[in-house]
């Protein structure tokens, strides 16, 4: 029993120990002119989460947020003890209404903030060595026959008769984005499969560039129909550009 007494005094001890000596460096490390001037600067940094917009069965993806770790940021710094932006760590704040948390929600826009548009090609194959000659950041929707192992863009499956071969093969090469460009007859089974549900907001075909053109908008999803010509989708990317948008993966375009 003496012997039990005895561990249970030295357990105490050493936990007291360890927990005043994380107790002082603690207040030190508060009390550094390097940790001053880092919560001097917190606010600067600092960036607020933008909650997702359910209307109905539809959502507009949030954007998450990052908030300055104090601590993360201090030891990259302390070396040198100077304080330099380049060397602050921020930690994630996701939104409080998530896309996350509502997967059963269609996605019909991305976040207007992020001044971007997002470019959907299935076959048209003019546009989609125009987009590779041009490095445009295009996503095509593709099936067993389409998918490409070296492609630069991004593949979405498309492939109904075939689609957990498709999905075998995204997988195996770490390119499955988990995205499903919705219909009535694969709606349901990518619900099932807890896919991000995707519709298109404007598809462009052979007669309607004058009425799209110039009503785009950041955020917008965009198809592109497989008998546009060369020549339409130029004039496209030309508006795109002179609006001051970019043009992003899908993937990146509903990400928070």
């Amino acid at each position: 029993m003496k012997n039990l007494f005895k561990y249970i005094g030295i357990i105490s001890v050493l936990l007291f120990s360890f927990y005043y000596t994380e107790k002082m460096n603690s207040i030190v490390i508060n009390n550094s002119s390097l940790v001053m001037e880092i919560n001097k600067n917190i606010d600067k940094y600092n960036v607020l989460p933008v909650s997702a917009v359910i209307d109905g069965g539809y959502i507009i993806p949030g954007i998450t947020g990052s908030n300055v770790n104090v601590i993360k940021s201090y030891n990259k710094m302390k070396a040198l003890d100077v304080f330099n932006e380049k060397y602050l760590v921020f930690d994630k704040v996701m939104p409080n209404i998530s896309l996350e948390n509502n997967l059963d929600k269609i996605i019909k826009n991305g976040n207007r903030n992020k001044n971007s548009v997002s470019i959907l090609v299935e076959n048209n194959i003019d546009v989609i060595s125009y987009s590779k000659e041009k490095n445009i950041n295009i996503t095509r929707l593709i099936n067993y026959d389409s998918y490409d192992k070296y492609a630069s863009y991004e593949q979405i499956n498309n492939d109904l008769d075939n689609y957990k071969s498709v999905e075998k093969l995204l997988n195996s090469n770490n390119m499955n984005k988990n995205i499903c460009i919705i219909n009535k007859m694969n709606l349901e089974l990518c619900k099932n499969d807890k896919k991000y549900l995707v519709e298109t907001t404007i598809e462009l075909n052979n007669y309607n560039l004058s009425n799209i053109k110039n009503n785009i908008q950041s955020g917008y999803i965009i198809y592109i129909n497989d008998d546009v010509s060369i020549v339409d989708y130029k004039i496209l990317i030309k508006q795109i550009y002179y609006q001051d948008l970019d043009i992003i993966s899908l993937s990146a375009l509903i990400t928070e």
